[in-house]
This record gives C-alpha cells, sequence and structure tokens, in this order.
C-alpha cells in the first residue's frame, strides 16, 4: 500500500457498447467539416471554371489550376473526416490521431489561404472548427473511449 495517493482519480475503461455523448459530438463535428470541405470543393471548382473563362490566355489557366489543386486537397480533407468519423463510432485508437492531425492541417490550410488570399473573417470558421474538435478531442471521456489513456 502507498502513502502516496494520486491527485486525480483513474477515469475507469469505457466499453465499446457504452455510449459517450462526446464521441457523438466529435462524430458529429467531423462530418460537419466533410460536408464543408465537399462544400469548398464544389465551390472552388466552379470558381475555377469561372475564373479560367473569365481570365483567359496562360494566366487564366494558372488560376484555373491553382484552384483545382486545392480542390482537390478539400476533397482529400473531406473523405480522411468521413474515415475518422467513422473510426470514432467504431472506437479505434487511429481515429483520434487522425482527427487531431486534420485540425493541424485545417489550422495551417486556414492560415494559408489568410496569406495568400487576404484576411476576410469568415476565414476564422477554419481556426474555430478545429479548436472546437481539439477541445472535444481532449476530453477524458473521449480519449478513454478511443483507447488514448
Amino acid at each position: 500500500m502507498s502513502a502516496v495517493q494520486p491527485a486525480v482519480a483513474p477515469v475507469p475503461p469505457v466499453s465499446a457498447t457504452e455510449p459517450v455523448p462526446l464521441v457523438g459530438v466529435l462524430r458529429a463535428l467531423l462530418i460537419g467539416e466533410a460536408v464543408l470541405g465537399l462544400g469548398l470543393t464544389i465551390f472552388l471548382s466552379l470558381a475555377a471554371a469561372a475564373l479560367g473563362d473569365a481570365t483567359g490566355g496562360e494566366e487564366g489557366v494558372a488560376i484555373e489550376e491553382r484552384l483545382r489543386f486545392a480542390a482537390g486537397g478539400a476533397i482529400v480533407f473531406a473523405i480522411a473526416a468521413l474515415i475518422a468519423s467513422r473510426g470514432a463510432r467504431r472506437r479505434r485508437a487511429w481515429a483520434w490521431t487522425l482527427a487531431a492531425l486534420l485540425q493541424l492541417v485545417l489550422a495551417v490550410g486556414t492560415g494559408v489561404a489568410i496569406l495568400v488570399a487576404g484576411w476576410y473573417p469568415v476565414e476564422l470558421v477554419g481556426f474555430g472548427l478545429a479548436i472546437v474538435v481539439m477541445l472535444v478531442l481532449s476530453t477524458a471521456s473521449v480519449r478513454s473511449a478511443l483507447g488514448q489513456e
């Protein structure tokens, strides 16, 4: 018997069948990010076609290529967010890591967009989503449910 007591009581392990409400919130946030990523993909693809035609010449082709590349990145992000949501539903440990990496990519991508395209207040949504998801990921119940403790 130890004379030193732990400062924080250990969190009991969560069984795979026991519901954890914050895992549902995490899944909803990840699905929301996937939907926004898909919407961004569609918007960027339409903008690429319109700007490419409107600008014309080699400059129009260059603008169109850059926007289509960004649209490709957005669709890959959306697919990865859906995979992370599916992993969280099945309580896989890799889902926590994938979700955290996606938030890093989202924050860096938002920062790059602000630097390249100029600052608009709507771009802060990317930072806000990353912050909220990371707060949910850092809760004890989600960490233990996804095998991180």
